[in-house]
């Protein structure tokens, strides 16, 4: 008779992973890790280094904003001073016109520091006007000269403007031939 079979006397595949497997498994999860930790830390950079471009941009942008603001000023500044120039200019010729005639303006009660100088000249039939010490006009308003005639009617001048520190140099009408007295208003 045949021997009984026997279940089961055969070997049966070993059961789990080997240690092997298992240890490159896990070292191959360490480097996904890895590597995933590594690619979330390049982007986190990539994008400080975006926002940082950004902000340097921006504060380019302004800086040339600024530069361009500070240009015009600059022109509006040597026009202003040109202005002032010719003014001076002409101030010097009605001056030294041969006919000059430099009159001194007594400041009012008011304003004790304001001083003010008209020099004209009939022949040239120019005036120019030199005051300091003048508060700011109201907004909207401006200094005038006016010349007071024989019978008491004004005569308007000239309109200034103060520079920042209450003065100004204006060029005028020449008064009318008959004799008058300057007043500022």
């Amino acid at each position: 008779m045949d021997p009984p079979e026997t279940i089961g006397s055969a070997q049966a595949p070993p059961q789990g992973v080997s240690p092997l497997w298992r240890g490159l498994t896990i070292v191959g999860l360490a480097a996904a890790l890895v590597l995933a930790l590594l690619a979330s830390k390049y982007a986190a950079a990539l994008r400080y280094e975006s926002i940082a471009d950004s902000a340097a941009r921006a504060a380019l942008g302004d800086r040339i904003t600024s530069l361009e603001h500070d240009v015009v000023d600059a022109h509006n500044q040597v026009a202003s001073l040109r202005q002032q120039l010719e003014v001076s200019g002409e101030s010097v010729r009605a001056a030294l016109a041969p006919d000059s005639r430099i009159i001194h303006l007594a400041p009012l009660g008011a304003l004790p520091n304001a001083s003010a100088v008209v020099a004209e000249s009939a022949i040239k039939n120019e005036a120019v006007l030199l005051v300091s010490g003048l508060p700011a006009a109201p907004s909207g308003e401006s200094y005038e000269l006016w010349w007071i005639g024989p019978q008491g009617e004004a005569i308007k001048a000239a309109a200034f403007s103060l520079d920042p520190h209450g003065a100004a140099i204006a060029s005028a009408t020449a008064p009318p031939p008959a004799p008058c007295s300057p007043a500022l208003g």
